[in-house]
């Protein structure tokens, strides 16, 4: 279990940390109030998202640690966000050339010419066709992003961040 933990990717580990984290929180928070106000419900509603937490981390612990996540890795050109919508297109140049669209959260930030990469859960990505049904529906693929050190400069020529 500890090797397993080592191998994951961090934006991984740190999704799955997180994710228990919050569960804690929550409960903590609901007892501290249950015990100065003795709010039944509220404690009961603490106990709810604590359990649904636990189940999530234990999903993402189940993914991260069987490897069926998919790594999309490229450098950023183009950053749009079509009008009235939760999400914004992502442009991604891989090293083959190869172009790719990913529709990612509006909250993310992401900067052209920088190298990012990408884990989506294997398999549950739908495509429909249409971009905000895609983006709608495959919200719960999305694991989480990192940016790389490796950048592009305008002229093509490799280098790195420091």
């Amino acid at each position: 279990m500890k090797n397993q933990w080592s191998q994951m990717p961090f934006v991984l580990r740190r999704k799955i940390l997180l994710t228990y984290l919050a569960g804690i929180a929550s409960i903590a928070v609901s007892l501290v109030i249950f015990i100065a106000t003795a709010d039944r419900i509220l404690l009961a509603l603490g106990g709810i998202i604590f359990v649904a937490s636990l189940v999530l981390g234990k999903s993402l612990w189940s993914i991260a640690a069987r490897g069926q996540y998919e790594v999309v890795e490229g450098i950023c050109t183009g950053v749009s966000t079509p009008m009235l919508r939760r999400y914004r297109k992502i442009q991604l140049m891989d090293e083959l050339g190869t172009e790719r669209t990913l529709l990612l959260s509006k909250t993310a930030k992401f900067q052209i010419g920088a190298r990012y990469r990408f884990y989506f859960q294997k398999g549950s990505r739908p495509a429909i066709g249409n971009d905000y049904l895609d983006a709608t529906l495959s919200t719960n693929s999305f694991l989480g992003y990192e940016a790389l050190e490796d950048t592009v400069s305008l002229d093509g020529e490799m280098g790195s961040r420091k």
